[in-house]
């Protein structure tokens, strides 16, 4: 009967279209099959957890050999992850501050032991007293996260986490400005004397962010452009808090968490990732936006501190790297210690393993320098939200995994030659 669809044909046409389409595995960027057991750790840790997008660089001895996307089982509002798409960052923004702040101190802008009073302002919020131990924190302190501020880990306890609290406290309206957050915890007193005792704090790296303007005279993000673009930095960026202003190339985010705006007084309900945190406001300590390859540019730059384009030059990563502070001596080689936005490992003449995570909602980070020359980044757009953690030890471990299967590695370089950076880019 023609023109006429049968009761058996209809039957299966409709379970053709109501079946679930089958979850798309996709891969981008050059396939090097030397290097396959990092193909094969992204997709064993990206799809059991249903990570939709994920990207990973690695370079050996500062050459970059593996450069890829990867995206699961995308939803509407995923797209095709490339190898220079833009991920959060979060944490590993971290060290990308102390990265800055040791290059003006190597360039005379800023000691180490400059106070925080000699670049902010340290007005409380009305009717408080500021602690006078204050005036006494370092720009070492807060690197070390020595500064003596409260810990952030207690429920509650992180300024830059409280928007509403803060506004409250001040009379003012949303969202906040890095000055209102300062001025708010300014209030509050020291729970350590500086230098004493660590307690990881985002603040701290805001004043950070802040004492970085001071020195440089310039923006926070300007100056980092002015460090970063010549070694062929281009596309890395603040984050922006909303939806609409996502980056053209960055990946989507979606935890299912919400909260209330702190973006304005509207008291609507939004997702956690746009809107219910500042990502605005978060810049030194968890707000820039970067491609793996373009963190292992900066990454491998500082393996070679006497090249004519080196950021650092030896004294300021043996500073960068160095023992905090309070470390209790004699340091035993090879022990663990938090150094200046750096976690690291040091086994003396044989070198250092330096790494740092990341972790904000539907965002987890990680990026690992191992002394025998293996660098590696890997960034996602989820995390454990039902534990508010990071994949960091199964990211981790899988990268020793996998670089134990390797039995050859490439001779390539991926980096794009410093001259076709220049064309394309140009200098300011």
């Amino acid at each position: 009967m023609s023109g006429t669809i049968q009761p058996r044909c209809l039957a299966a046409l409709m379970l053709l279209f109501s079946a679930p389409l089958a979850a798309q595995w996709t891969a981008t960027g050059q396939s090097v099959p030397q290097l396959a057991p990092f193909d094969t750790m992204m997709q064993d840790l990206m799809t059991p957890r249903n990570i939709p997008s994920g990207q990973i660089a690695v370079a050996l001895n500062g050459r970059l050999v593996l450069a890829r996307g990867y995206t699961w089982n995308p939803g509407p509002n995923d797209r095709i992850v490339q190898p220079d798409s833009l991920f959060r960052l979060a944490s590993v923004s971290k060290p990308i501050t102390a990265t800055l702040i040791n290059r003006l101190i190597q360039d005379g802008q800023l000691a180490l032991t400059d106070t925080i009073g000699q670049h902010v302002d340290l007005t409380p919020r009305p009717g408080a007293t500021a602690d006078p131990r204050l005036a006494t924190v370092s720009v070492r302190n807060l690197l070390e996260h020595l500064g003596g501020f409260p810990d952030p880990t207690l429920v509650g306890h992180d300024p830059v986490f409280r928007d509403r609290t803060v506004a409250q406290a001040l009379g003012i309206g949303l969202p906040l400005a890095h000055a209102d957050v300062m001025r708010y915890q300014f209030g509050d007193p020291l729970t350590s004397n500086p230098g004493t005792t660590y307690a990881y704090s985002n603040f701290g790296y805001k004043l950070l962010g802040r004492i970085v303007e001071s020195a440089a005279g310039m923006p926070y993000a300007r100056y980092a452009e002015r460090v970063f673009n010549p070694i062929g930095v281009w596309d890395m960026r603040l984050a922006r808090t909303l939806v609409q202003h996502r980056a053209p190339s960055e990946v989507a985010y979606f935890s299912a968490l919400n909260g209330l705006t702190v973006m304005d007084n509207s008291n609507a309900t939004v997702p956690r990732e746009y809107g219910a945190l500042n990502y605005d406001t978060m810049d030194a300590y968890g707000g820039w936006i970067a491609s793996a390859p373009e963190l292992m540019r900066w990454m491998t730059n500082l393996d070679n501190p006497a090249a004519a384009n080196a950021i650092l030059n030896q004294t300021s990563l043996d500073r960068m790297f160095g023992l905090p502070q309070n470390y209790p001596l004699p340091y035993t080689p090879g022990d663990y210690y938090y150094a200046q936005g750096w976690q690291v490992r040091d086994y003396g003449a044989t070198g250092r393993n330096t790494w740092h995570s990341g972790s904000l909602p539907s965002t987890s980070t990680y990026i690992v320098r191992y002394r025998n020359g293996l660098e590696v980044a890997v960034l996602l757009n989820r995390r454990n939200e039902s534990s508010g953690g990071e994949y960091n030890t199964l990211v981790g471990n899988g990268i020793n995994t996998a670089a134990a299967q390797v039995t050859s590695w490439p001779t390539h370089d991926l980096f794009p030659s410093v001259l076709q950076v220049i064309m394309r880019n140009g200098f300011d």
